[in-house]
């Protein structure tokens, strides 16, 4: 999902970047007193306990849907597979203020409860575990209005449309569900009667159309696993047309475009770039995983786009947003999260998937402006954490700073960190999965994959990046005696108290005096206050942390300590020490004064001559600085602390 941010445009370029929702912050605030408005509380937005007890395995949706009207009227027709030996009751999620007319069960007219936003229906008999049956429910009514707008009526140039779009929690605001992200719809067949002018865009393939009586009917087959919140119906005058993805197999993949006429020359303009970006995504990830059907576009008014399974809903045809919503149908839709918590496994992944089609498909400069805009949202607060600890907060879930920017920079670092090939391996491994495949996914099953593409522990890095709140934030010493021998000293300051370390591979770039020349370096940072001695072969003119955004961090400061000046009269030993060392003064050099300095330049102790020596203890390790001040003269040594 991706919303469009009107007041601050994400990656100032591509302010559609953000999956299926980009937001504005006074509408998600409008968004969560929505939810508060109708009552849903937390046993709404978690697993009910009843759907443990049977798997839908087909559902057949019959609506008549008037876009000048909003109201609904229609049949939900559920087959069901008992998963208990006591199975005696079925229950779906279904908004209290739409009108249940009747629930047929064998044929037969049956009781039902309907209250708290949910219906029972008692069977007639005990089902045991394997056994099958089915139910219909049919209802009427005006749906509820929460989340992003559950079911929405609206107009496009003067022309009525009506729309859905349900997630994470507004299926059961328009139709009879079971709002569960624990077991898919294994099937269905979404058939819509409106007026004769009117389309409907919805998932699957058209298998029929038909006119009677001024009243157009679709009939739309989708025959792969669905969750819930991925059904969806769009209905208005739609203008429709073709895009093809030819395969090298000979076969072909569809790109169905449901537009606003008034848009037609617009739509024909932009979406073929779907083409090469569906290509691009083949290659990287695998084959689009519902090509024996079709990949779409319907137009609603939405500020954003959704990704509905089969067909996105788009607000509007930008490359950033195309790019977007596409790559759901291989993560969320295809591999779908098992929880809100884990927000991330969906807009995350197709926040970075847009940046590849930036890296692979335009240009360097919008591919690093992709990196740096993504990292400073990143870092204008110091904290929040990728996963979702309060799934009730629907501007929590989708928020853009950390679902969607942190999240998919959970995934550049982990590039960084296994580098290209372990990393895409792991992608498409965890994507070819046959356990997860047309299934649900938690955190922990990706990581198992790309721990074992990259034959590594990630424990660490998911306990600081997706757990863990904040980012460090760095500081840099250096000191170069001659070209070939460079000090750097690296410290950094976390974000936020919930992590004590960051311990990341640290890139810096070291240029020459004149930035004629540079070459990089990586620091392997694995504790505060860390040494290296590296060889960049000429004088540094200017050292920089991370200048192509591979991490997410602040650079607090880089300074230069001072050249080393030493004479022959002073003696420090033993240099490198361990415990205590030496300073002895001796010649015509009177010292006036006598300091240690950090690596950071900042002055740790002040001296005085015993007997005329001075002796330093209680160091920890690292390297420090002796500066004595005598006469006219200062001098500086460099002591190393082991």
């Amino acid at each position: 999902m991706v919303f469009k941010n009107i007041t601050s445009g994400l990656l100032f370029l591509f302010p559609f970047v953000v999956s299926a929702q980009i937001y504005h912050v006074d509408y998600a605030d409008k968004i969560v007193n929505q939810e508060k408005a109708v009552s849903l509380n937390k046993l709404h937005f978690s697993e009910n306990s009843a759907y443990e007890l049977y798997d839908l395995t087909y559902q057949r949706m019959r609506w008549d849907i008037d876009p000048r009207v909003r109201y609904i009227k229609g049949e939900v027709t559920s087959y069901f597979e008992s998963k208990s030996d006591t199975l005696t009751k079925i229950q779906f999620d279904l908004y209290d203020g739409l009108i249940v007319d009747s629930i047929v069960y064998k044929n037969e007219v049956v009781n039902f409860f309907h209250s708290q936003n949910r219906i029972t229906i008692p069977l007639l008999s005990t089902l045991h575990t394997g056994q099958t049956d089915s139910v219909r429910v049919y209802y009427q009514g005006e749906p509820g209005d929460s989340g992003f707008g559950a079911f929405v009526k609206a107009d496009h140039n003067g022309i009525p449309i009506i729309w859905t779009l349900s997630e994470p929690y507004g299926a059961m605001e328009w139709w009879p569900c079971k709002q569960s992200l624990s077991d898919k719809i294994d099937s269905v067949d979404i058939i819509v009667t409106s007026p004769q002018a009117y389309f409907t865009a919805s998932n699957g393939v058209l298998v029929s159309e038909s006119v009677k009586d001024s009243l157009r009917t679709m009939h739309w087959k989708h025959r792969f696993p669905i969750a819930t919140y991925l059904v969806a119906i769009a209905v208005t005058n739609y203008a429709r047309y073709s895009d093809f993805l030819k395969l090298e197999s000979g076969d072909s993949i569809e790109i169905l475009n449901y537009v606003y006429p008034e848009n037609l020359d617009y739509a024909k303009a932009n979406t073929p770039a779907t083409v090469q970006i569906m290509n691009l995504y083949n290659k990287i990830i695998g084959e689009y995983p519902f090509a024996s059907e079709k990949y779409g576009h319907a137009q609603f008014g939405w500020g954003g786009g959704m990704e509905h399974q089969t067909m996105s809903f788009m607000s509007d045809f930008s490359y950033g947003l195309i790019a977007h919503e596409l790559a759901h149908q291989w993560f969320g839709d295809h591999i779908t999260l098992a929880s809100w918590q884990d927000i991330w496994l969906n807009e995350g992944f197709a926040t970075y998937m847009t940046g590849l089609t930036f890296e692979n498909l335009t240009n360097e400069e919008t591919w690093f402006t992709w990196r740096r805009s993504n990292v400073d949202r990143i870092v204008s607060s110091p904290d929040g954490s990728v996963f979702v600890n309060d799934t009730t907060d629907i501007s929590r879930i989708f928020s853009v700073r950390l679902s969607y920017s942190k999240g998919a920079y959970l995934l550049h670092m982990l590039r960084w960190i296994l580098g290209d090939n372990a990393f895409f391996d792991g992608l498409k491994s965890y994507f070819n999965d046959p356990k997860l495949k047309n299934g649900f996914t938690r955190n922990p099953q990706f990581v198992a994959h790309m721990e074992l593409a990259g034959d590594t522990s990630l424990t660490e890095f998911f306990n600081d990046w997706y757990y863990g709140e904040g980012y460090p934030v760095y500081s840099l010493s250096y000191i170069q005696e001659d070209a070939d021998d460079l000090i750097i000293h690296l410290s950094q300051t976390p974000s936020d108290e919930s992590v004590d370390f960051f311990e990341m591979p640290v890139p810096v770039r070291i240029y020459n005096v004149g930035k004629t020349d540079s070459v990089d370096f990586v620091l392997l940072n694995l504790q505060n206050g860390q040494e290296f001695e590296i060889n960049p072969g000429f004088n540094v003119g200017e050292i920089k942390i991370d200048p192509e955004y591979w991490i997410i961090s602040k650079t607090s400061e880089i300074v230069k300590s001072p050249v080393l000046e030493f004479s022959k009269e002073i003696d420090v030993y033993p240099n490198p020490f361990s415990g205590k060392v030496t300073i002895a003064i001796s010649g015509n050099i009177i010292p006036a004064r006598v300091n240690l300095f950090g690596m950071d330049g900042k002055l740790l102790r002040q001296l005085e001559a015993v007997e005329s020596k001075f002796k330093i203890g209680n160091l920890t390790s690292g390297v420090y600085f002796l500066q004595i001040q005598a006469g006219d003269g200062i001098y500086t040594k460099k002591l190393i602390c082991r």
